[in-house]
């Protein structure tokens, strides 16, 4: 049986939801977001750092202005988020060294097999078309290489309301994130590229309705013929 996929979103429906997240930014502190990210994500990402060379190629897509991978010990990084140009005036001098690409991931200038690791951090729910980040990602990916996407997954009720307000009565949705995710929605995103290596759950919140619980999940895949090899390092537990 054929998958369900996400419809893609329209250009403007897009570019308001960019127009969104730049307003966000705005008002955020980025020291502030950088130091909690390298306590709560940066661990994991040198776990797995560890496993390549220095000479790896690391990908990070919808890095923002924090660009997490610039701690990591390899010196070949690509940095990717349609608004890095926008970044670059809101934070003068604030963006690491590196490779950027100011564009969306659904089309990436690179040749393929380019990238030992990953890295799409809270991206797949804000893009314009997240089947055709897979598609580039899947292509993308050395034969030994990983994804490690983190996003937040919504209750199945929220994430169906959600897609019923976008195909119906967008203009209301225009301050959300594009895709709204239930667990069962990601994994099978996910595995029409890649196996699922590792899934880890973060902190979880709710929205107003109490039935609306979200939860911060990060997916480690592979290629799907390369499962995750058997001398690879024990796994950090992931936080309760």
């Amino acid at each position: 049986m054929k998958q369900k996929q996400h419809r893609p979103v329209s250009q403007f429906r897009w570019r308001a939801a960019q127009k969104h997240t730049l307003e966000k930014w705005l008002q955020k502190d980025l020291q502030q977001l950088r130091e909690k990210n390298e306590q709560d994500t940066l661990p994991l990402l040198l776990h797995y750092a560890s496993m390549y060379p220095d000479s790896a190629a690391i990908l990070e897509i919808g890095c923002g202005p924090i660009c997490i991978s610039q701690f990591l010990p390899q010196k070949n990084k690509t940095y990717l988020d349609p608004l890095l140009d926008d970044f670059r005036r809101l934070f003068p001098g604030k963006l690491p060294e590196g490779h950027f690409i100011a564009s969306g991931a659904e089309k990436i200038d690179a040749p393929s097999s380019s990238f030992d690791l990953i890295i799409c951090n809270h991206a797949i729910a804000c893009s314009k078309n997240p089947e055709l980040i897979m598609h580039e990602i899947e292509r993308l990916l050395t034969p030994h290489g990983r994804l490690i996407l983190t996003m937040t997954t919504h209750s199945a009720l929220e994430a169906r309301l959600h897609y019923f307000g976008e195909c119906c009565a967008p203009s209301i949705c225009h301050n959300m994130r594009p895709y709204y995710y239930a667990l069962s929605g990601i994994v099978r995103t996910l595995e029409r590229h890649f196996i699922i290596a590792q899934e880890m759950t973060g902190h979880s919140s709710y929205a107003q309705f109490p039935l609306f619980k979200r939860v911060e999940r990060t997916f480690v895949c592979t290629l799907r013929h390369q499962e995750a090899h058997p001398s690879d390092p024990s796994i950090p537990e992931s936080k309760p």
